[in-house]
C-alpha cells in the first residue's frame, strides 16, 4: 500500500523544518518551492524576465514593459549567482508585443505555452527548435505579418513538411498554426482551432481533400 513517506508534499521555501516539527505532517516526502516566487520575476542582463519553476529551470515571462526589437532568448541565465536552464516560454510572455520584430528560441526550450507569442504585429518569421515538445493554444495568433514559419528538422512532435510555412503536429497530421503564406500539405487531415487566427493578409487558401476536420 501507499505510505505517507512516499507522498510528495511541496511547501514554501524555508518552511520544511516547521512542517517536520509537527506530528501530523512529519512523515511526508518534502520538496521545497523555489526561492523566487512566480509573482516576483527575476531579470537577467538581457532585459528578459523569468520565473524560477524548479531547482534547475526557469521560464520567460512578460516584462514590465512590452518586449520590442530582436529578442534572443538565452539557453541559460544566471539569477542571484545561480545558473538556470531556460526551458519554457510562459503564458502570454510575448502577448501584445507589437514592437517585437524577431525572436530566437534556443534548443533548451521544450514548452511554448498558451498565447506566449500572440498579437505581435511586427513579427515576420519564427523558427521552432527541434527540442520543443509542447505548443499551447493560440501561439502565433493575431500575428498578421508572419510570412515564414519553420520547425527545425529532428523535432519528434512537430514539423513544417514541404516548407509549408505552418506548424503541424506530426502524429495527428494536425495543422495547429499557419499564416498568410501557408500552403496546406496534402497529408494534413485536421485544421486545428484558430490555426489561422488573425491572418488578415490571407486572401486565399486551398484545403486539400485529405482534410476531414476543421477546428
Amino acid at each position: 500500500g501507499v505510505t505517507i513517506s512516499s507522498i510528495p508534499l511541496t511547501v514554501p521555501a524555508g518552511s520544511e523544518s516547521l512542517y517536520k516539527a509537527t506530528y501530523t505532517w512529519q512523515d511526508f516526502k518534502y520538496k521545497e518551492e523555489a526561492e523566487n516566487p512566480g509573482d516576483d520575476p527575476a531579470v537577467d542582463t538581457s532585459g528578459l524576465k523569468y520565473n524560477i519553476i524548479s531547482s534547475t529551470d526557469v521560464e520567460v515571462v512578460a516584462g514590465t514593459e512590452k518586449y520590442t526589437g530582436d529578442i534572443v532568448i538565452p539557453s541559460q541565465t544566471t539569477i542571484d549567482g545561480k545558473t538556470y536552464n531556460v526551458t519554457k516560454i510562459g503564458i502570454q510572455a510575448f502577448n501584445g508585443c507589437a514592437g517585437l520584430t524577431s525572436i530566437t528560441i534556443p534548443s533548451s526550450v521544450y514548452i511554448i505555452a498558451d498565447e506566449s507569442i500572440y498579437d505581435c504585429s511586427g513579427l515576420k518569421s519564427i523558427t521552432i527548435p527541434s527540442s520543443v515538445t509542447s505548443i499551447g493554444n493560440y501561439v502565433l495568433g493575431l500575428c498578421p505579418n508572419i510570412t515564414s514559419i519553420k520547425v527545425e528538422s529532428g523535432n519528434a512532435k512537430y514539423d513544417s513538411r514541404n516548407n509549408c510555412n505552418a506548424i503541424i503536429e506530426t502524429s495527428t497530421n494536425t495543422l495547429i498554426a499557419g499564416c498568410k503564406k501557408t500552403v496546406i500539405p496534402s497529408s494534413v487531415s485536421i485544421i486545428g482551432t484558430a490555426a489561422f487566427n488573425g491572418s488578415t493578409g490571407l486572401t486565399s487558401i486551398t484545403i486539400p481533400s485529405s482534410v476531414v476536420s476543421l477546428g
